[in-house]
C-alpha cells in the first residue's frame, strides 16, 4: 500500500496536527469466472451452451470506500467451444486487464456508476501521476530521451520530498509550485562543482516536466498543462562552431599522430552528414558494400538511407567489415567493430567526444568547438561550394535537404542561419562613405 503524508500547519499556540493519508488501491484482483457442471459428483468447468464465463474484479466505491462496484466482461470468451480454449482466452484477458488497470485505465462501468472519472485522478499524488505519465511517455520516445526524463523527474521528486509536497494531490498542484521549483534551480541549487545551472539546463528540466504534464492533460487527469505556459529562461547556449577547411586539415594531421581511429568517426560525420548519436547506433549490417548504401536511424526518421560516397569508401574498406558479424557495432571504444553495450547511448557519445576534445585542447581550441563542429563544417563546405557553382539560395536548399536529412526547407534554413552560412557578398560598391 502506498502512503502519502500531508502535514497541516496550525497556529504555534495550538497543538500540531499531522494527518497521514493512506493511498488505497482502487481495484481488487482480476479473476476469471468459470461456469461449472456436476460430473461424477464433482463440480468441473463446463463450456456447454448456457454456461457463461467472464472476467471480473471489484472497484472501490468512493462513496462507501468499499469494493462494491463489480466490473464484468466476456470479450467473446463464450463463443469458444471447449474448456481449454476458454481458459486460455480468459487468462489472457485477465493479464491484459491487469496491465490496463496498472496504467490508469478506468472501465466505463465504473465511470457510469460513480459519474465522474475525476474520482480516480484525484486519488493520485503528484508523484503517482507523474510516474504514470512517465510510463506512458517512455513508450513514445527514444532510450536517450527516456533516460533524460527519468533523471530530471527523480530530481523533481527529491525537491518535492524536501519541501513536504511529495504527497500533494495532483489536482492541487498549481503553476506556483512549478515556479518555486524553477526558482530553486536558478537561485539555490549548486552542482558538485559548486557552479549553478545554466539557463539552458533549467529550461531542459522544465521541458521534461512539461512533456509529462501534457500526458496528464491528454489523459484528462489535469484540465490544462500550465507548465507549458511558463516562458523559457533567456539564455545564450554555447554553440559548436564550424571549422575552416585549413583548421580541419590541421586537426586531421594531429589525429593521425595521436588517435588515428578518430578518422573513422570524423569521416562518418562529414561525408554522410551524421550526428555523433547516429554514428554510435550503426552496426556492421547497416553497411551495404555491394550497393554502397548506409542504413541509419536519424534524429527525425526511424530509418533512413544514405549513399556511401566515393570519399568515404576507402575508410569503409579499411575497416574490413567482412571479418565481423552483422550485429557488431561499427564504431566502438575498442577501435574496431565489436559488441559495445552501455546503459545509456549518450555515454558512448561522451567517450568519443572526450577523445576528440583531447586533440582540440592540444591544438588550443576553446569549448566552442566539439564533435558537432565537424558536421557543421561539412554542411557549410557543401553550401559554400554550391554557391561558388552559381546556385542561388533556393537551389542550394533543395540540393542540400536529401544530403543533410532535414525534413523541411524551414528546418535547414534555420540550421544554416545558426551556423552563419549566409554571409553576404562584398557590398563596398553601395557605400558612399569614405573614412
Amino acid at each position: 500500500m502506498k502512503k502519502a503524508y500531508k502535514i497541516e500547519s496550525a497556529p504555534k499556540s495550538a497543538p500540531i496536527e499531522i494527518k497521514i493519508i493512506l493511498g488505497e488501491k482502487q481495484y481488487s484482483e482480476v479473476k476469471l469466472f468459470k461456469a461449472t457442471e456436476n460430473k461424477n459428483g464433482e463440480r468441473v468447468p463446463s463450456a456447454k451452451p448456457g454456461k457463461r464465463w467472464y472476467v471480473y474484479f471489484y472497484w472501490r466505491n468512493p462513496k462507501t470506500d468499499r469494493f462494491d462496484i463489480k466490473v464484468t466482461f466476456t470479450k467473446g470468451i463464450n463463443r469458444l467451444k471447449t474448456v481449454k480454449h476458454r481458459k486460455a482466452a480468459g487468462n489472457a484477458i485477465v493479464k491484459a486487464t491487469e496491465l490496463a488497470l496498472s496504467r490508469g485505465w478506468i472501465p466505463d462501468q465504473v465511470k457510469n456508476k460513480i459519474g465522474d472519472s475525476d474520482n480516480y485522478s484525484k486519488s493520485k499524488t503528484i508523484k503517482e501521476a507523474l510516474q504514470y505519465a512517465f510510463e506512458i511517455k517512455s513508450r513514445e520516445v527514444k532510450e536517450a530521451t527516456k533516460d533524460d526524463y527519468s533523471v530530471r523527474l527523480n530530481f523533481f521528486f527529491e525537491w518535492l520530498k524536501n519541501n513536504n509536497l511529495i504527497g500533494l494531490s495532483i489536482e492541487k498542484v498549481t503553476i506556483e509550485h512549478i515556479y518555486r521549483y524553477l526558482d530553486f534551480l536558478q537561485l539555490e541549487y549548486k552542482q558538485p562543482s559548486g557552479k549553478g545551472l545554466s539557463n539552458t539546463s533549467i529550461d531542459n528540466y522544465k521541458r521534461a516536466l512539461s512533456a509529462l504534464f501534457t500526458v496528464l492533460q491528454h489523459k484528462r487527469i489535469i484540465p490544462h498543462n500550465f507548465v507549458n505556459d511558463i516562458p523559457k529562461t533567456k539564455s545564450t547556449p554555447v554553440k559548436n562552431k564550424p571549422f575552416t577547411v585549413s583548421q580541419l586539415s590541421d586537426i586531421k594531421e594531429e589525429i593521425v599522430k595521436s588517435d588515428p581511429y578518430l578518422i573513422n568517426v570524423l569521416s562518418l560525420m562529414i561525408y554522410p552528414i551524421l550526428r555523433p548519436r547516429e554514428i554510435v547506433r550503426l552496426k556492421v549490417e547497416d553497411i551495404n558494400t555491394k550497393d554502397w548504401i548506409l542504413g541509419v536511424e536519424r534524429k527525425n526518421h526511424p530509418l533512413g538511407y544514405s549513399r556511401i560516397i566515393d570519399k568515404l569508401k576507402p575508410v569503409i574498406k579499411a575497416m574490413e567489415l567482412e571479418k565481423y558479424p552483422g550485429n557488431y557495432h561499427l564504431i566502438t571504444k575498442y577501435d574496431k567493430p565489436a559488441i559495445w553495450e552501455t546503459k545509456k547511448l549518450s555515454s558512448k557519445v561522451t567517450l568519443l567526444g572526450k577523445r576528440f576534445k583531447k586533440i582540440l585542447v592540444k591544438l588550443g581550441y576553446t569549448d566552442n568547438y566539439g564533435l558537432y563542429s565537424c558536421r557543421h563544417t561539412a554542411i557549410l563546405d557543401l553550401f559554400n561550394n554550391l554557391q561558388k557553382k552559381g546556385l542561388n539560395e533556393q537551389e542550394i536548399i533543395i540540393k542540400l535537404m536529401p544530403i543533410t536529412g532535414h525534413k523541411s526547407q524551414t528546418g535547414i534554413r534555420n540550421y544554416l542561419r545558426e551556423i552563419q552560412a549566409f554571409i553576404p557578398d562584398d557590398h563596398s560598391d553601395i557605400y558612399s562613405i569614405d573614412i
